[in-house]
């Protein structure tokens, strides 16, 4: 397992932690990994796609809240240096990663979980970092009475075989599904289910 602590996401926190997720998610954006953005992508507007979730983080576990980890590096280790879209230092550079689980709001629904933005810095992938998130992501959807947890990804994508080796299975897939960030290149979309 990699050496990283897993932080749980409050609402107060979230703020603090939000510049650096951006600039994680800014890094893959320009990249060419799409996570639902198109280029220009601006620092506020990646800020912003993490500090949206306080109110479900406030929410208790259950339907209409959310669970948000933040990876962290032990004290040991040398964080790279982080900035955002505008070259500003972002702080918190040891998080080098983060997943959210939403639960669903909808009676007939509310055993379903959801997977929302893994994310690991480019730069600390391959190291196990991603698969230990989405360990405590489904121990914690079964805790809290999940059954079946739901997520989609672009196909042939690394997060797809991170999935795939966790034992997930392929509901279906949707070609031309969404525009990559250049706004002209169109991906296919995986949509994936666990049973807990």
């Amino acid at each position: 397992m990699p050496k990283v602590t897993l932080e749980r996401v409050t609402p107060e926190t979230l703020p603090v932690y939000a510049p650096r997720l951006g600039a994680i998610l800014s890094a893959q954006v320009l990249s060419g990994v799409s996570n639902n953005f198109l280029l220009p992508f601006t620092a506020s507007q990646a800020t912003e796609v993490f500090e949206r979730n306080a109110a479900a983080l406030a929410v208790a576990p259950g339907p209409g809240g959310a669970i948000m980890w933040v990876a962290r590096l032990p004290p040991d280790d040398s964080p790279q240096p982080s900035v955002d879209m505008d070259g500003n230092p972002t702080g918190q550079e040891d998080i080098v990663g983060s997943v959210l689980l939403a639960f669903h709001v909808a009676p007939n629904g509310r055993f379903r979980t959801e997977v929302r933005k893994l994310l690991v810095d480019e730069r600390y992938q391959r190291r196990g970092i991603g698969r230990t998130l989405m360990l405590q992501l489904e121990d914690a959807a079964r805790a809290h009475g999940s059954t079946l947890c739901l997520l989609d990804t672009e196909q042939g994508s690394s997060g797809e075989r991170l999935y795939n080796a966790l034992g997930w299975s392929t509901a279906g897939v949707v070609p031309n599904y969404a525009f990559e960030p250049d706004g002209k290149t169109k991906n296919s979309a995986v949509f994936m289910y666990k049973e807990l």
